[in-house]
């Protein structure tokens, strides 16, 4: 089983789930990611971290939490994956680098 951390604009967090090593997603996969999945400690870190802080696309104005982004409606793009092994936990972790689709991108 592999643990799966996502990674978007830098900034790194855990989905709560495992996979089997091959159904991870791969690059250019369309994933979505809901705020129920995202665990709970990063979960908390998201909902302090202001979204015109992370994304390059957001207003300037735009406070809102990135938490705001996550709904089952939103879609993101594998950009790049990667592995590593975590030695304390004795775990396999995939390092999913994702990027939000937006109109914008198109």
């Amino acid at each position: 089983m592999v643990k799966i951390e996502l990674d978007i604009e830098g900034i790194s967090w855990y989905i709560e789930t495992t996979l089997e090593t091959d159904t991870v997603p791969a690059v250019g996969d369309i994933i979505i990611v809901d705020k129920d999945c995202i665990s709970e400690r990063d979960s908390a870190e998201l909902w302090k971290t202001p979204s015109n802080q992370v994304f390059k696309w957001a207003d300037e104005e735009d406070d809102a939490p990135v938490m705001v982004w996550f709904d089952c409606e939103t879609e993101m793009l594998v950009n790049k994956r990667t592995w590593k092994y975590n030695i304390e936990e004795e775990e396999t972790v995939c390092i999913l680098g994702v990027k939000f689709i937006h109109y914008e991108d198109l």
